[in-house]
């Protein structure tokens, strides 16, 4: 009896740790789908920046915000599938210790003001990447047209634009993605409707 017990045991402990094994496998290999698709959503979003001017009558100030862990940019694509125009973009990493912190991206249409990034503040989030520890981010580009191109950490020129943006993700579990270099398709220039025949941007007045 006891070696039919012990055989019972070894062959209802087969199935169950193959199943065990087949879920594991499955919930790995959803979570590698997910990561794709969300980096393959936001190289589309940043594909399709466009260079729009904040309303600042006094300077040339791109609506391009760039740091070491944090990005807000525009794109041509539109918020939702009911409405026109531009968007702001912000993808950031949000969450606790408690929820789990995950990539999320936070998209808004500009207000008539066109002047702040005030209507991502109420945006609902939509996870890309689950499981995020912290992002890096890189940006690539000059200070003029006759400067060389460098990378930098923190994106500083109001006037312009990088050429290309490097991610880094970190994941809750110590380990890192892949590198993501994204390059931007269009320069600061192709907002300058007024200025047709130069490559020179002049500052966008407040709305009347």
């Amino acid at each position: 009896m006891v070696i039919l017990g012990a055989m019972m045991l070894l062959l209802w402990q087969g199935p169950a740790f193959s199943l065990r094994s087949w879920d594991a496998a499955d919930a790995v290999g959803h979570g590698a789908a997910d990561r794709r698709t969300g980096e393959a959503f936001l190289r589309r979003e940043l594909g399709e920046l466009f260079p729009m001017r904040f309303r600042d009558p006094t300077r040339v100030l791109v609506a391009f915000d760039g740091t070491h862990d944090h990005l807000r940019f525009v794109s041509s694509r539109p918020a939702g599938a009911a409405l026109g125009g531009l968007s702001l973009v912000a993808p950031d990493v949000r969450g606790d210790a408690r929820t789990g912190r995950n990539l999320v991206m936070r998209r808004a249409p500009p207000d008539a003001e066109a002047n702040s990034w005030q209507p991502l503040a109420p945006a609902e989030p939509v996870v890309l990447i689950a499981g995020v520890d912290a992002i890096e981010l890189q940006y690539f580009g000059s200070n003029s047209d006759f400067a060389d191109p460098t990378w930098r950490d923190e994106w500083t020129l109001p006037d312009r634009i990088p050429s290309i943006v490097k991610l880094r993700v970190r994941m809750a579990d110590g380990s890192t993605l892949p590198e993501m270099d994204m390059r931007i398709m269009l320069t600061e220039e192709a907002a300058c409707l007024e200025n047709t025949f130069q490559r020179m941007c002049r500052p966008r007045r407040a709305a009347t």
